[in-house]
């Protein structure tokens, strides 16, 4: 298992995932800023990928 790396973050998207996890219904899905991070990024990386395979079948 790879260990966990430190990456910095602007400190305006900090502010605003703070603010985004502190309200009431987001609480319990992030209990955590690091499980918000790790799962904006999962559902990013995603979206990326799918859109690339949507984009090679159009290309054909």
């Amino acid at each position: 298992m790879k260990k966990d790396k430190t990456v910095k973050i602007d400190a305006e998207l900090l502010k605003r995932a703070e603010e985004f996890i502190k309200k009431e219904e987001n609480r319990l899905r992030y209990s955590s800023i690091k499980q918000f991070i790790d799962n904006a990024v999962f559902d990013k990386l995603g979206k990326e990928k799918e859109e690339k395979k949507k984009d090679a079948r159009n290309n054909r």
